[in-house]
């Protein structure tokens, strides 16, 4: 076994030893969804093949378990996973009419559901259940991501395998579905040796007949991606992204607080969105960068950032030294007005007949250089972790910048590539964001309730009166802040609250109503929550 460097063997042998196949495919999805150094939110896929007994003919049969649609793997239960009978699946190609007609398959997927289970299986699932390997594990990790998406990825794949004597193999980009699939599948029985494949400008794919065994050559595989990888960001240094640019603002959290709402409502005139302020380490080494405005408008490169994302953020271009508030806020203006007209050139140039309606056409990510990133989501969960997806993207402009020598692979297109990032064609980008398959996701989500994304403080909520109404509101899907002069009568509210609202719908703030300053510093604290007040109850 190889030595991990960043990355830790969580497994239990004692522990797994006493678990199903079932259950040890849970078990090691939700390790791996775990670590965001190895996945992303809700991003890749898990597999098992499993026999169980048919409850028709008695006999035993071999059962796919594989991610079902949406969910994450590291909250997947046994219930998320969506179960297809092996022999009916591979008998699905002979329907297969080939490239431009591969979402036809989808449809067919459910005829092969074992047993009474109900659960969509994701797009991906060719990828696991054409490959001859009981066990396959589909992650998006930066490392593997930034490899994928760099002008010379398959160049540096081969030093790679070289260095570590691994055996990945190099899958040119394919939108995920069943042609991707026969893609792996092609390169296995061309070269049975291999042990996992690097999909351009997607992830990576590795596999096992034994379940630990899976798990492990996942890790080591992506512990090995980011030795290599981050020993070039070393060498880079504080070149990185071209070096600094901007510098950081004074009283960055007062402008926080009269940003995110502003921005909010900018954004929100059709429909109001949730928002979130990061400022993190490699936020402002990216928004603060020489380069981070023209690797910003290539936009992200991995299907699971820009659907969350969309094609780009929207990065403020202005004078961090000598503008005024209300300049900066004019300018914001202005720049939103410019996102929205072409973003719909955007879905104009590309919609086909069967194209699903224009969603909203407002960015999701703001990057202000000297302040930081503004995302933007349903809920606070969404905008945060919509925000936790342009660190990805973040990350794997990072390592496939730092992995730039001067020449791009051959067949490259080189409009495409800025310091070595390669992003997707647009056309591309399009594809996958107005998928029909994707916008059947969407669709399968449960209705929003009567105050969703409205944001309520509470003032005197932390007993009686108060605390039932914040509680009401949590309830009916609003954000609730909940101030009062007892602290910590708001803080005991909010996590009664929170039992069956979720962490990140509530919050508690301290406040004196007959002190002016008090009442300023708790509503700039809630802007810098939440985004703005949109009910005040006293």
């Amino acid at each position: 076994m190889r030595k991990l460097k960043y990355l830790e063997d969580k497994w239990d042998s004692d522990y797994a030893e006493k678990l199903s196949e079932a259950e040890k495919l849970k078990y090691r999805s939700n390790l791996l969804g775990s670590d965001l150094q190895i996945t992303n939110f809700g991003g890749g896929n898990t597999s098992a093949k499993i026999f169980e007994i048919d409850p028709i003919t008695g006999e035993k049969t071999m059962v796919l378990w594989v991610k079902g649609s949406g969910g994450d793997l590291g909250s997947i239960e046994l219930d998320g996973f969506a179960k297809l009978y092996m022999n009916k699946f591979l008998e699905l190609r002979e329907k297969y009419r080939g490239k431009e007609y591969e979402d036809e398959m989808v449809a067919l997927y459910p005829l092969c559901r074992f047993g009474l289970n109900n659960r969509a299986p994701s797009i991906d699932t060719p990828l696991h259940g054409l490959l001859p390997f009981k066990n396959v594990d589909h992650l998006h990790s930066d490392w593997a991501t930034a490899l994928a998406a760099a002008g010379n990825g398959q160049y540096w794949l081969e030093k790679f395998n070289e260095r570590f004597d691994q055996k990945l193999a190099w899958i040119p980009w394919k939108r995920p579905g069943y042609h991707l699939g026969l893609m792996i599948l092609e390169a296995i029985e061309k070269d049975p040796s291999i042990n996992g494949a690097i999909m351009a400008s997607h992830g990576i794919i590795t596999w096992d007949n034994d379940s630990y065994g899976c798990y492990r050559n996942s890790i080591e595989t992506i512990d090995a991606l980011g030795e290599f990888v981050l020993e070039k960001v070393k060498d880079k240094g504080a070149k990185i992204f071209g070096g600094v640019k901007y510098p950081i603002v004074k009283s960055k959290d007062r402008l926080v607080a009269e940003l995110l709402p502003f921005i909010r409502g900018e954004i929100g005139k059709d429909k109001m969105l949730i928002g979130h302020f990061a400022d993190s380490v490699d936020v402002m080494k990216f928004v603060n960068s020489v380069d981070g405005e023209k690797l910003a408008y290539k936009g992200t490169s991995c299907p699971d950032h820009f659907l969350r994302t969309k094609i780009r953020p929207l990065y403020i271009s202005w004078d961090v030294n000598n503008t005024s508030l209300n300049e900066l806020k004019n300018v914001i203006s202005k720049s939103i007005v410019k996102y929205r007209d072409e973003y719909k050139e955007y879905y104009e140039r590309y919609k086909v007949p069967d194209s699903p309606p224009m969603r909203n056409p407002n960015p999701t990510v703001v990057l202000v250089p000297g302040v930081g990133m503004f995302s933007f989501g349903k809920n606070k969960k969404e905008a945060r972790i919509t925000g936790e997806f342009f660190v990805n993207a973040i990350h794997v402009m990072e390592g496939a910048t730092a992995l730039e020598n001067g020449k791009l692979d051959e067949g490259v297109d080189e409009s495409l590539v800025f310091n070595n990032y390669l992003a997707l064609p647009q056309s591309e980008a399009f594809r996958i964001e107005y998928w029909a398959l994707e916008e059947a996701k969407l669709k399968r989500q449960p209705p929003e309730k009567e105050m969703a994304r409205k944001i309520c403080v509470v003032v005197g909520g932390g007993n009686g009166i108060g605390r039932r109404l914040a509680s009401k509101l949590a309830e009916r899907g609003a954000h609730v802040a909940v101030a009062d002069l007892n602290y910590e009568a708001a803080l005991e509210a909010t996590e009664e609250i929170k039992i069956n609202s979720g962490n990140e719908f509530v919050s508690a703030f301290e406040i004196d109503i007959s002190e002016r300053e008090s009442v300023r510093s708790a509503l700039e604290n809630i802007m810098k929550e939440y985004g703005g007040v949109d009910v005040l109850a006293n």
